[in-house]
């Protein structure tokens, strides 16, 4: 019966195997990306919503691997009067804890991503050099740099416990109201979920959690229902 649950975890991680139908700006970050199909089309949601409504504020990435959702965020929200934050050691996945479960460890040194591979899928989705900021590095030393003072979009892909906790210290008070707050591995790693119910419980928040697919999760800093405005 485990083995059984193993093999349908495996079929539901699979990319699908054909993307005749996927948006042409998805199909270009594709190969540069983990994300499967139904997170990439929750980001590029999310990110058309970010340009439309003009949400104030920078983009940030902390987890950049090879840059498909950064060049997905910074083609489709533009940055005509934003940044766009890129945060990523490209060393690899970093040490665990207990916290991130039996199967975190293996995982260490894995998932390494390229500085020039990012640039490269920056520049051939239009990204401007000038309005990106690449900060190379592991989180507890980059961040004590100069961040962004007002954030419209934090996009964590950090995986383990200490190191979403660290994203969600760092950058919530910098998300505006109406802000987007996207966990990629909320449905697939211990530490990143148990990171996030933890975050609420220090600061005494509820958010309004939506799903998409079985990995990605976020939501709308100090939105608290989903019911249409009243016009009375």
């Amino acid at each position: 019966m485990k083995e059984l649950a193993k093999n349908f975890i495996k079929t539901l991680r699979k990319k699908p195997s054909k993307d005749a139908d996927m948006d042409p700006r998805l199909k270009k970050v594709r190969k540069n990306t983990m994300c499967p199909r139904d997170a990439l089309e929750s980001i590029l949601r999310i990110s058309e919503t970010v340009r439309n409504a003009g949400i104030p504020g920078d983009i940030v990435e902390c987890g950049v691997c090879n840059g498909g959702t950064a060049a997905l965020f910074g083609s489709v929200v533009g940055l005509e009067s934003r940044k766009l934050w890129l945060y990523d050691s490209f060393e690899g996945m970093p040490e665990t804890t207990e916290a991130d479960g039996t199967e975190a460890a293996e995982w260490v040194g894995k998932c390494v991503g390229s500085e020039e591979t990012v640039k490269k899928i920056l520049a051939d989705c239009n990204v401007p050099k000038e309005s990106t900021v690449i900060r190379k590095g592991w989180f507890e030393d980059t961040f004590k740099q100069p961040l962004p003072e007002k954030v419209a979009l934090l996009h964590v892909d950090a995986d383990w416990h200490s190191s979403v906790t660290l994203c969600l210290d760092t950058f919530f008070d910098r998300v505006v109201p109406g802000g987007y707050i996207i966990l990629d591995d909320f449905g697939y790693w211990e530490g990143c979920r148990e990171a996030f119910y933890d975050f609420c419980a220090r600061r005494g928040i509820k958010p309004l959690l939506e799903r998409a697919g079985i990995y990605q999760a976020h939501w709308i800093k100090g939105e608290m229902h989903h019911r249409p405005a009243s016009n009375s």
